[in-house]
């Protein structure tokens, strides 16, 4: 590339990166926002994960046709308007009390966010030199990680000062802010200008058809849930139960994951190119963050020990997006936007999966113990039983492993 290039895919890559770090931010705020989102809406923890987990359906959903068209008309305008359904879904969650029409924001802001991550990562292969592709997935999610950073303790702070409704229309006018900063400055992006002969149908069937892309999406999907399940929702009210402390101070745990994946996703992409195999990288990742879990959930540590324990379990978990450059590198040049659309759209399936099954294990783990005025009431060994699906799907996604094929040479990374 030249200078000019490189400085203008420098300036696309982080605007839309920036997008992708807004929109997680929006994604992890409800963690902290558990009590007074349970009080206003009246809800048990099944309901509140629903609700919460009403954003990744939409965005679920959204994954493929996202993909399609970054692979068809380019990233600029597709941003813009993703940021505005952002900041008008954010509003309408902020306005009311009632469950239904919060579910209907929480699925708006889903549908704003289906395309941050997947443009930023259509962008990265656009633009630069494919040995680069793993360096700038990592660093991708880092900025993410980043946002999940500022959902925690800060927004635990502002919920706390302002409460939950007044820090959620901040979020939107931000949104705003976002949307009409990429309308004004952000170039239009390079397209693929590949002569397709085959469908949208045949081009989705072809990569459902591919096994190694498959695999690697499963795989890559498991490792993702101490983020997208534990980071996100239920640490803080873990930590809170476990230690008997605030949700300021319990948020520490979800800033903890997130500083540890934003390191990591560097980290884990450095020790892939060092030691050439991106399967025995997220392999070993796998193995040792289901470990670090169980000595979480069981031995009896204190908080610091905890918060160091999910701080190593964040690092370990940066080697998930390495699973989407196996994904990509598993099928053609063409299909990229689409091939790494699919493999999020499974990642954000699980999402929608296990935040909610983590909130029903609750409730059955509970017995219908309530308090003198009715309240629920979730025990340590509750959040303990519940969150054990977290280690079992990483061991289970270590054994996958095996069965993909290393495509670290195919990168030229």
């Amino acid at each position: 590339m030249t200078q000019s290039t490189s400085k203008k895919a420098w300036f696309v890559w982080g605007l839309a990166t920036f997008f992708y770090l807004y929109e997680l931010v929006l994604r992890v705020s409800p963690s902290v926002m558990t009590d007074g989102l349970s009080s206003s809406f009246n809800v048990s923890a099944s309901m509140l994960g629903v609700l919460v987990s009403c954003y990744y359906y939409s965005y679920t959903a959204l994954q493929l046709p996202c993909g399609i068209l970054l692979d068809r008309i380019g990233v600029k305008w597709l941003l813009s308007f993703s940021a505005l359904l952002c900041a008008f879904g954010s509003i309408l969650f902020a306005l009311t009390d009632n469950l239904g029409i919060a579910q209907i924001g929480r699925f708006l802001v889903g549908c704003g966010s289906a395309c941050a991550f997947i443009s930023s990562l259509q962008v990265a292969s656009t633009m630069f030199s494919a040995k680069y592709f793993v360096i700038l997935t990592g660093a991708t999610n880092l900025m993410g990680t980043v946002g999940g950073l500022v959902g925690g303790y800060p927004i635990a702070k502002a919920v706390n000062s302002i409460g939950w409704h007044q820090t959620t229309y901040i979020l939107a006018y931000i949104g705003f802010a976002v949307a009409g900063l990429i309308m004004l400055v952000f170039p239009n992006t390079p397209k693929q200008k590949v002569a397709r002969k085959q469908s949208v149908t045949g081009d989705v069937l072809s990569l459902i058809k591919n096994k190694q892309v498959i695999i690697s999406a499963i795989v890559t999907s498991l490792m993702y849930l101490p983020c997208c399940t534990f980071a996100e929702l239920w640490a803080v009210p873990y930590f809170m139960k476990k230690f008997n402390v605030t949700n300021e101070v319990a948020s520490m745990s979800s800033s903890a994951v997130f500083l540890g994946i934003a390191l990591g996703s560097i980290i884990m992409a450095i020790i892939a190119n060092k030691i050439k195999s991106f399967n025995k990288t997220l392999k070993y990742s796998a193995l040792a963050c289901g470990i670090l879990f169980l000595i979480m959930l069981y031995m009896p540590v204190s908080l610091y020990t905890a918060l160091f324990v999910v701080f190593l379990i964040g690092i370990l978990t940066g080697a998930q997006p390495i699973g989407f450059t196996c994904a990509k590198y598993n099928a053609s040049t063409e299909l990229s936007g689409t091939t790494l659309a699919l493999t999020n759209c499974i990642v954000m399936l699980f999402g929608c999966i296990f935040q909610p099954l983590v909130g029903y294990l609750l409730d059955v783990f509970r017995g219908g113990v309530v308090d003198a005025t009715g309240q629920r009431i979730y025990s340590v060994s509750c959040y303990t039983n519940a969150i054990l699906v977290i280690p079992i799907c990483l061991f289970v996604s270590y054994f996958l492993i095996f069965l993909m094929k290393e495509t670290y040479k195919s990168s030229d990374a």
